[in-house]
């Protein structure tokens, strides 16, 4: 199908509803016509990629804090001023701050600089020139999910990027689901270094850190972030 690049406006009526569609609250006829416009929308699957790891974060939130925030009281008069003079005295320090954070800015430019000029003065180039292999991974569970890796070492420890393709766009069997990329070290550590939405059809590019070096990396997995079910493997 034709993908047609049309810039989003208040035309579009689907320029809404992608958290929606991320949060599962469209109804599943809604669910349907919003998924048939992904597939020639550019714009909208744009949108719901950068929501990715939302109902990852909010799953994380206690329901008893949440509801606590409707029931705390109105603070008294004097509270208030407090609160006022609070806030004022924050608003000139963070005057200050972003004075201070304009020449950190002016300095990362110039680090920035010498990172492109000779990479390897300040640890961002690879250990070796060259590009590195994608690795295919394994699948150790039933899954439509298939992925490779590439993996890159530095002075300050590794790059993982994914290429991570889910199923057949639009396809039903596969509904969206919550990924994580984990990073198994040879000393039995467990780190998960990225996250994403996988949606059917779709192809993710996600990339993670590890202060690991590539000789201590046992194996990159591929999990369900819900349940943490490994469903891909790639031994290192």
């Amino acid at each position: 199908m034709t993908e047609f690049d049309v810039p989003a406006g208040d035309h579009d009526p689907y320029i809404s509803w992608d958290a929606a569609y991320i949060l599962g609250a469209l109804s599943p006829a809604e669910r349907r016509e919003f998924e048939a416009h992904l597939t020639g929308c550019v714009h909208c699957r744009a949108a719901v990629g950068e929501l990715t790891g939302m109902p990852a974060l909010l799953g994380k939130l206690d329901p008893a804090e949440v509801q606590s925030l409707d029931t705390e009281p109105m603070p008294r008069p004097e509270l208030r001023d407090q609160i006022v003079g609070r806030v004022r005295a924050r608003r000139r320090r963070s005057r200050r701050l972003a004075t201070a954070a304009l020449g950190l800015v002016a300095a990362l430019l110039v680090f920035a600089l010498v990172a492109v000029i000779r990479p390897e003065t300040v640890g961002l180039q690879p250990g070796s020139g060259q590009q590195p292999a994608m690795l295919e991974m394994v699948k150790v569970a039933q899954t439509p999910i298939n992925a490779g890796i590439a993996v890159s070492g530095y002075s300050w420890g590794t790059r993982i990027d994914m290429a991570c393709s889910y199923g057949d766009w639009g396809q039903r069997d596969a509904p969206p689901q919550n990924l994580g990329m984990v990073v198994v070290g040879r000393d039995g550590s467990r780190t998960q270094i990225a996250t994403w939405l996988g949606l059917s059809g779709a192809t993710a590019l996600p990339s993670g850190n590890t202060p690991l070096r590539p000789s201590e990396i046992a194996s990159v997995q591929l999990v369900s972030v819900d349940d943490g079910t490994v469903l891909l493997d790639r031994a290192l």
